[in-house]
């Protein structure tokens, strides 16, 4: 009698052997979409910065709040003082941020804007995911902030940070100016 095929021992081997090879992937798979949502949420923060600086170029001075100051108004398509601009997308939602996705907070001195320690005032957790956080320094009896860090936060609600093995640290991910 001739053979014209696999036998069901066969087949369910080559089907173990690929469900394997398809579960070594799927973490790897999670960990690339991790990092390219949060280099979505690092561009996010660069357009952030963008509009800050425009700000700061054009009033004299750093914005303090989205409505009061009219900062929200600088983001593409806005116009000041009239309405807000088309804020960024939050990659892990794929809805547009809103101005109360953007926490202001103060910080207590200058050399916190640009602080990137694990453990320092900008290693901070418990936010939403894909969420900015506008931090700023008022001078003493300054009206008006006169320096900021923006941090975004990842999957876990905590600061985007990276790891340098040279010199075995994390690396808080801050812009400033």
């Amino acid at each position: 009698m001739e053979k014209n095929g696999f036998t069901l021992v066969e087949l369910l081997i080559v089907i173990t052997i690929i469900g394997v090879l398809i579960s070594l992937q799927v973490p790897n798979f999670n960990l690339m979409r991790e990092r390219a949502r949060q280099t979505a949420v690092k561009a996010n923060m660069h357009l952030c910065q963008v509009v800050i600086e425009t700000f700061h170029l054009e009033q004299g001075h750093y914005a303090e709040d989205f409505y009061e100051d009219g900062y929200g108004s600088y983001f593409p398509g806005g116009i000041f003082e009239v309405k807000l601009g088309k804020f960024p997308t939050n990659p892990y939602t794929g809805k547009e941020l809103t101005p109360e996705d953007f926490d202001e907070e103060d910080y207590d001195n200058k050399e916190d804007c640009f602080d990137t320690r694990e453990d320092g005032p900008n290693d901070v957790w418990g936010y939403d995911p894909g969420t900015i956080r506008y931090g700023m320094w008022y001078p003493p009896g300054s009206q008006y902030p006169s320096n900021y860090g923006l941090i975004g936060f990842n999957i876990a609600g905590e600061s985007i940070r990276s790891y340098n093995p040279e010199h075995d640290e994390v690396i808080i991910f801050v812009l400033h100016n």
